[in-house]
């Protein structure tokens, strides 16, 4: 079934006075507010909601995100746009849409009101109108109200929840707008001014950090802020983003996600101990993935701390049904608890690599010698694999070879040996 598609242009703003207190942080609700409906609407089937990209720069009117319009009513600014019937049915027609969604956030004298029309591309009219009153502390309702009533109007069967607020109260879920607002500049700003894109970046981490303060069991906002936080480890600017996500593990102490992502910005900016502290909260919510586990032992070690390292990798090669995974285990746990045998295997395994016969027997003794002690390091037993070869017995050969891939069948390197050894 073709889903009919709605056009959503981002909201207008309307405040008393062109030094109304609020002005801008009211532009980026009406915005972001048109935003957030198009997201709310991502799962139902029956309709799509597209949001229309409206840049302008200051001075270029209406369609401006902080300038003026010389048709404004006295006394007004208006932000973002306000398009009338005409103009909103040429956005639809760029993306194809039967309809195109516009609105406006108004407030003056104390009372707070959002405006909003659907307009019939074909026709280029409106064809359904409605005004809903934001009464004090209630900004995080306007959401789900305006979701119901565009569903009513577009005569919609949906099963989506379009009413439940994405937040508990209005101090969170304006934060959460002017957040998304704040990361729209960083996106515009960043191809032609870095250190502003940075500052707008460090003003949505913090919006993000009141909004999850204001409503710890916000999903939405948590969501941003993993995000935000994966972003930023891309881009190497972890530290402008750090205080978001320990705000988000302060407030939501439970969160597996939240305390792992904490742990990948401080270990990729360089805070080995603070990832330590990081995983291991993650760890105490929710096991981590095997690969996990086994970085935070090598974290274990960089900060100084091998018993625990050893511990850990103890639990991960009884548990773990990844072989590679327990083959870089087992090896890294002797090189801890026998630095004398990693350095004899890793001369052993010079010397067979090496093919020098003057050095094999000695060679074969070091890699017997890490066996007796550790029987499954698979790069001894393929290193006797490469001895076996080099004195011409096949049979010898193909058995190490085999075993060390069943020890780790993800080797790429032990293949050319196996293959050698079947010829």
């Amino acid at each position: 079934m073709t889903r009919a598609i709605i056009a959503v242009v981002p909201f207008g703003t309307r405040t008393r006075g062109e030094g109304s207190p609020g002005g801008t942080r009211h532009g980026a609700w009406a915005r972001q507010l048109a935003r957030r409906l198009v997201e709310r609407f991502a799962q139902e089937t029956a309709v799509e909601l597209r949001p229309v990209f409206l840049v302008a720069m200051p001075g270029a009117g209406e369609e401006g995100r902080a300038a003026p319009s010389a048709e404004a009513e006295p006394g007004y600014l208006i932000f973002g746009s306000a398009p009338d019937p005409k103009l909103a049915a040429e956005y639809g027609r760029s993306l194809e849409a039967a309809f195109a969604l516009t609105g406006t956030y108004e407030e003056s004298d104390g009372e707070r009101r959002l405006a909003v029309t659907l307009v019939d591309v074909a026709r280029a009219e409106a064809a359904a109108t409605s005004e809903q009153s934001i009464g004090p502390g209630e900004l995080h309702l306007a959401e789900g109200r305006l979701a119901a009533w565009l569903a009513d109007a577009l005569a919609l069967d949906t099963n989506v929840d379009l009413r439940t607020p994405v937040a508990a109260n209005e101090r969170a879920y304006g934060a959460l707008l002017e957040g998304m607002d704040a990361e729209v500049d960083v996106t515009l700003l960043r191809a032609g001014d870095l250190e502003a894109a940075r500052a707008a970046l460090a003003d949505a981490a913090a919006s993000y950090a009141d909004a999850i303060r204001a409503d710890p069991a916000s999903s939405v906002v948590e969501d941003r802020i993993l995000v935000m936080g994966a972003t930023a480890i891309e881009r190497d600017e972890q530290a402008i983003v750090l205080g978001a996500l320990e705000a988000l593990t302060e407030t939501r102490p439970g969160s597996w996600r939240a305390h792992y992502m904490l742990g990948e910005v401080r270990r990729t900016s360089g805070d080995t101990a603070g990832a330590v502290v990081a995983f291991e909260h993650a760890d105490a919510v929710q096991p981590l993935r095997d690969q996990d586990a086994l970085l935070l032992a090598r974290l274990h070690v960089a900060t100084g701390a091998p018993a625990t390292a050893v511990s850990r990798l103890a639990r991960l090669i009884r548990r773990s049904e990844d072989a590679e995974v327990v083959a870089s285990a087992r090896r890294l746990r002797l090189s801890l608890q026998r630095p004398d045998l990693e350095k004899v295997l890793e001369e052993a395994g010079q010397a067979a690599v090496d093919g020098d016969p003057a050095r094999a027997a000695a060679a074969d003794a070091g890699f017997a010698q890490v066996l007796a002690v550790e029987p499954d390091i698979w790069e001894a037993h393929f290193g006797r694999g490469l001895l076996a070869l080099q004195r011409g017995d096949a049979a010898a050969a193909r058995s190490a070879f085999e075993r060390a891939r069943a020890l780790n069948p993800a080797s790429g390197a032990l293949m050319p040996g196996l293959d050698a050894a079947r010829d």
